[in-house]
């Protein structure tokens, strides 16, 4: 576990914060720092490694094979990331890595986002450096955002529609 810590004085409490590492399975991650970062990380190296695929599929020998491997590299890569995230969320709510497992069913990182960090320090470490102002403005935005398609698939599943209305777009 990184040792590296922040300190923040406040009406005379010290409270001390430790670094997010998204690269580490150790440490803790706040709901607002997790929720963004997994959303986030995985779509930007989905789609930087989507081009490449692509252009690998205009290769005279092997495209397809080098097309398919691109992308299950990305796939891979992203579903690596989503677990760790995971696991360090576990981790401030004081519950084992394991449970990242979980972190597979689609979105059900929001689920994760939504439980509350334990207070001070756990097992697993310091509190996580809380969210700045750019980070909870993301958090905000995205999640409107998963909530309005959400809203638009319920309704459209509900009246049937679902289908013409996705091939519409």
């Amino acid at each position: 576990m990184s040792q590296d810590y922040q300190m923040n004085i406040t009406s005379n409490n010290l409270q001390r914060y430790s670094d997010v590492d998204i690269f580490s399975t150790q440490g803790r991650i706040g709901q607002k720092r997790y929720f963004v970062y997994s959303i986030v990380i995985p779509f930007i190296l989905f789609w930087a490694i989507t081009p490449i695929a692509g252009l690998a599929s205009y290769l005279p020998i092997g495209s397809t094979t080098l097309f398919y491997s691109v992308l299950g590299i990305a796939i891979l890569a992203m579903l690596l990331m989503t677990v760790r995230l995971t696991i360090q969320r576990c981790h401030d709510f004081n519950k084992s890595g394991a449970l990242a497992i979980l972190a597979l069913i689609p979105l059900a990182n929001i689920i994760f986002a939504l439980i509350p960090g334990t207070n001070g320090l756990n097992q697993y470490g310091e509190v996580p450096k809380p969210a700045n102002w750019v980070f909870k403005t993301f958090f905000y935005l995205i999640l409107a955002l998963v909530l309005v398609a959400i809203a638009f698939t319920v309704v459209n599943l509900v009246n049937g529609n679902f289908l013409t209305e996705l091939l519409s777009i």
